[in-house]
C-alpha cells in the first residue's frame, strides 16, 4: 500500500512551522531534535524516524535481575563513558540537562590470547592479578603504575625493569603528543585520485607519527594499541591508519582526566532529550530521501500486524543521524562522498558472573528500571585481551562490573560465543583514515574548494544535513555527536543553551 501525504504547504504570509524530519535516534539525532524542538521562536516541528521499536540511544542496554540482592540493575551498552576536557560540549550539555556525572575508576589488565582459545567464565572482578594470561596491570595514572602492587618492590628484577621501561615509554608518548604536533593539511585535495596520492604527504597517519617520534614498537603493540583500538572499536591495523591528529588531540584532551558515566544511565539522557517530542515514528525504516518541488520527500517502510506498508511524506528539512553507508544509500547525492567512508562491525555481549544469580529482567517494557551498574566507588577491572596472528593483532575488552557481570566488546561481527552469555548486540562503527577525514571535511564545509560545485554535495545542500559521532574532525566518539548537532542548530538559526558563546 502506497500512501502520499502532502502536509504543511503554506499560503503566502502564513507562519506555519517548518517541518524537520530527523532520521535516527542515537545521541546525535536526539541532541539535534532537542535543540530544534526547543527553538525559542518555535519555528520548527520535529518528526523522529527510527527503524527499531524503541529509540536507539538506549536500545541495546538491558535490565538484569540479581537474585542475591533482590534488585534490578541497568547495564548500559555501550557504557558511553567520558571525561572532562575532550568531551567539553557533551559535559556542558549534560550539565544543562541536569544530568549528573558518576565517576568510575578503572584498573587496566593486559592479557594475551592464543588464536584458538575461548574466553572462559571470568574470575571474581576484584581480583585483577588472577586473570589468566595477563602480562601487566595498570591503574591509568603514572604514579599509580609504579606503586600499584604492595609487593612491587619484592618482585623480580625483570618485572621492576619492565615497569620502569613502560613508564619511560608512557611518559615519552605523552610528552610527544604535547610537543610534537602531527602533520596535517588544512586544504585537502579535491579529486579522489589526488586525495589518495597526496594525502600521505599532506597529513600524517598514526602509524607514521609513531615512527617519527620513535616510540618502541613493543610498547605500541602490547600496551598502546590495545587501549586505543578498543576506544575506537577497530583492529590494530585500522587504528594505525587513523589520522594522527585524531589520536593526539584525544590524548591531550583526556590527559589526567577522571572517567565518568551519566548518572542514572543512558536512558535518562534519552528520555530527557526526547521529552516533549510527540511525532515519533518507531519501526519506520527510511529507504529514500528525494528532492521534489514541494520540499524533501521521505519514503519509509513500516511493518504492522505482520504486514509491511510503504509510506511517503514531504518535509522542509531532513537530518540524517545515521552511519555514512546508510546515509549514502538513503540520499543518493551524498553517495560519491559518504559511500567511500569505511565502517566496521562491533559486537557487544553481556556475560553472567560465574557465581550465577543474574538473569535478564522480563516484562520491563520500554521504560527500563534499576540502578545503573556502573555505580560504586571501588575500582573496576577493564581487561584488554589481544590475539596475535602472525603479523596482525586484534584486541577485545572485558569490563567487569561491581555486580560480577562482564561486558565483552569485540571489533568484529563474528566472535566465539562466550559461556554464560545473556545478551548480544551488534553495532556499526565508522572508521577514520586520511582519505575519509578529507571526505568528512569536504562534506562538512571545511574544505572550501568544494563550495559552489554542483557535483559535490555538502552538508545543508538540498536542505539535507548529516550528524553523528563521525561528523567532525576527531575520533568517532560521543563528542562528535554533540558537535555535529550544534552545527545543524547554528545552520537553523537556533540558539544553543550550553554553548560557550551564550
Amino acid at each position: 500500500m502506497n500512501q502520499r501525504q502532502r502536509q504543511g504547504e503554506a499560503t503566502d504570509g502564513s507562519s506555519r512551522k517548518s517541518r524537520v524530519a530527523i532520521i535516527g535516534t542515537g545521541l546525535a539525532g536526539l541532541t539535534t531534535a532537542y535543540l530544534v524542538h526547543h527553538d525559542e521562536r518555535k519555528r520548527y516541528g520535529v518528526t523522529l524516524f527510527e527503524q527499531a521499536d524503541t529509540l536507539s540511544l538506549d536500545a541495546a542496554s538491558i535490565t538484569l535481575s540479581n537474585a542475591k540482592t533482590g534488585k534490578n540493575e541497568r547495564v548500559d551498552v555501550p557504557p558511553r563513558s567520558f571525561c572532562k576536557g575532550y568531551y567539553n560540549n557533551l559535559c556542558r550539555m549534560y550539565e544543562h540537562l541536569g544530568i549528573g556525572f558518576q565517576r568510575i575508576r578503572l584498573v587496566w589488565v593486559y592479557t594475551k590470547a592464543s588464536a584458538t582459545s575461548q574466553y572462559e567464565p571470568p574470575p571474581e572482578p576484584r581480583d585483577a592479578e588472577t586473570i589468566p594470561d595477563s602480562y601487566f596491570v595498570y591503574n591509568r595514572r603514572l604514579h599509580e603504575l609504579l606503586l600499584l602492587s604492595p609487593n612491587f618492590w619484592h618482585s623480580s628484577l625483570r618485572q621492576i625493569l619492565q615497569t620502569f621501561y613502560l613508564a619511560i615509554c608512557h611518559m615519552w608518548f605523552f610528552v610527544a603528543c604535547f610537543l610534537l604536533q602531527p602533520w596535517t593539511s588544512q586544504s585537502e585535495p579535491c579529486s579522489d585520485v589526488d586525495a589518495d596520492t597526496k594525502s600521505s604527504s599532506d597529513s600524517e597517519t598514526f602509524h607514521h607519527y609513531l615512527q617519527r617520534i620513535r616510540l618502541p614498537r613493543q610498547y605500541a603493540v602490547y600496551y598502546l594499541l590495545p587501549v586505543l583500538s578498543i576506544i575506537c572499536s577497530c583492529s590494530h591495523a585500522e587504528m594505525m591508519d587513523f589520522p594522527a591528529s585524531d589520536v593526539v588531540d584525544f590524548v591531550k584532551g583526556s590527559f589526567f582526566r577522571k572517567t565518568f558515566v551519566p548518572q542514572g544511565g543512558v536512558n535518562r539522557v534519552q528520555s530527557t532529550l526526547s521529552k516533549g517530542i510527540e511525532d515519533v515514528r518507531l519501526g519506520a525504516r527510511v529507504t529514500q530521501v528525494t528532492r521534489v518541488d514541494q520540499g524533501m520527500l521521505v519514503r519509509w517502510e513500516q511493518a504492522k500486524d505482520g504486514r509491511s506498508s510503504s509510506s511517503e511524506e514531504i518535509f522542509d528539512r531532513v537530518v540524517l543521524a545515521v552511519s555514512p553507508n546508510v546515509a549514502a544509500t538513503i540520499f543518493s547525492p551524498s553517495r560519491s562522498t559518504l559511500g567511500v567512508i569505511p565502517t566496521a562491525p562491533v559486537t557487544s555481549s553481556i556475560l553472567a558472573p560465574p557465581s550465577g544469580g543474574v538473569s535478564l529482567a522480563r516484562g520491563e517494557g520500554q521504560t527500563p528500571s534499576g540502578e545503573c551498574s556502573y555505580r560504586g566507588g571501588d575500582a573496576q577491572i577493564m581487561e584488554f585481551r589481544t590475539a596475535f596472528h602472525g603479523g596482525t593483532a586484534q584486541s577485545e575488552s572485558f569490563h567487569f562490573l561491581p555486580s560480577g557481570v562482564v561486558i565483552r566488546t569485540s571489533p568484529s561481527a563474528c566472535i566465539a560465543e562466550s559461556k554464560g552469555s545473556l545478551h548480544t548486540s551488534k553495532f556499526t562503527r565508522t572508521l577514520r583514515t586520511i582519505r575519509s577525514r578529507s571526505m568528512v571535511e569536504r562534506v562538512m564545509g571545511k574544505d572550501t574548494s568544494a563550495h559552489g560545485s554542483e557535483d559535490v554535495w555538502v552538508n545543508g545542500k538540498d536542505n539535507v544535513w548529516i550528524v553523528g559521532s563521525w561528523c567532525w574532525d576527531g575520533l568517532v566518539l560521543l563528542e562528535g555527536c554533540v558537535v555535529s548537532a550544534m552545527k545543524v542548530a547554528e545552520d537553523f538559526g537556533v540558539s544553543i543553551p550550553w554553548s560557550e558563546k551564550q
